[in-house]
């Protein structure tokens, strides 16, 4: 069934639209447009219908007929942001879902679903490939879906135009309930002998050392039975009162070494008191890899700590999640504020 459009007027939420007249039941019935005293197509829903030949033709004002190339040129003069919007809106349409422009860029809805009758799941982001993502802007977009008890999704639209999503999760990490402690904390009730050596710490009670590294897995044992500590577990185990040194100036040296050492620790602090087990991510270009549990031989994580102003380039959290998928992990970002931290997970979708 044809339908024809005319007269492209302003609307009230998405800016302009392409108000229908016909039989727009059967389009309504489809999932596109709102209906007050008539039916309202956005400009991504018109395009769509346009350029799928349900749309016979649209004119602007009385007389003037546009053709496809004309009106996604007026669309794009309209709303900068079109044809990036267009391009992620038709790759959903044709993969059957139903998609609805809302105060943010989209509501998906799932397959079949009629807007009205089921909520919507998940709402889009739209970015392009050369934009830039703040994390306060990424955790703002956590806070509205949980306020709108909702999903964000983020849509990266690369130069070729094909799109990657990216699910995004808050993580909240709980107590390990079944932590046992290992033996070599139980020891640490006497402070050991440590040597600061440059950026590492080298722990020489053979005992300790090894019931540290065996049962709660710090550092690199040698064969000599000595331990080298990185700088966050040896302030770990400082704060412990296991090792002979003073945490505060350890802190103020670490510090200088590595200016995001103190996020970094506390970072670190809060995953071992909840029982994970934590090693250096370097090899994965990250700041961690973390284990749930002892007997686990891969690492379920990866976790780096980002400043308080990090911005994203879509290339750089591509690299980050992509990295993470490969060796099947999770990636999840953590950024500390006043002593409180944040994970929010990261990944690829499959829509």
């Amino acid at each position: 069934m044809e339908i024809e459009v005319y007269e492209i007027t302003q609307g009230e939420l998405s800016g302009e639209k392409v108000v229908v007249t016909g039989s727009e039941a059967e389009i309504l019935a489809k999932g596109y447009g709102r209906k007050k005293d008539r039916l309202e197509l956005s400009l991504e829903e018109a395009a769509f219908l346009f350029e799928t030949g349900k749309i016979s033709k649209i004119k602007e004002g009385e007389e003037r007929e546009l053709n496809l190339e004309e009106f996604l040129k007026h669309a794009l003069d309209i709303s900068p942001e079109f044809e990036l919007r267009y391009i992620v809106y038709r790759d959903l349409k044709e993969r059957g879902y139903v998609v609805q422009p809302g105060g943010v860029d989209f509501w998906l809805y799932p397959r079949g679903a009629k807007p009205g009758e089921k909520p919507a799941r998940y709402f889009i982001h739209i970015l392009s490939e050369r934009e830039f993502l703040s994390f306060k802007e990424l955790d703002a977009l956590l806070i509205s879906a949980r306020n709108m008890r909702k999903e964000p999704i983020l849509a990266v639209v690369d130069e070729e135009s094909d799109i990657t999503y990216y699910e995004v999760k808050e993580v909240k990490f709980e107590k390990r309930e079944d932590k046992k402690e290992g033996k070599g904390e139980e020891i640490g009730k006497v402070k050991a002998k440590a040597t600061l050596l440059g950026d590492r710490v080298v722990l020489w009670d053979a005992d300790l050392a090894e019931n540290l590294y065996r049962n709660n897995f710090y550092g690199k044992l040698t064969k000599e039975k000595r331990l080298l500590l990185s700088l966050v577990e040896a302030a770990y185990l400082l704060k412990k009162n296991m090792l002979e040194m003073q945490f505060e100036q350890f802190i103020e040296h670490a510090s200088s070494i590595e200016s995001e050492f103190m996020d970094k620790y506390v970072v670190y602090e809060d995953l071992r008191e909840k029982g994970l087990i934590i090693k250096t991510g370097f090899k994965f270009g990250s700041h961690f890899r973390v284990y749930k549990a002892t007997k686990q031989k891969h690492s379920s994580y990866l976790i780096h700590v980002l400043p308080t102003e990090h911005v994203f380039s879509m290339p750089e959290l591509s690299r980050a999640v992509r990295l993470a998928h490969g060796v099947k992990k999770r990636m999840i970002f953590a950024q500390t504020f006043n002593q409180k931290i944040r994970y929010v997970d990261v990944g690829r979708m499959k829509l």
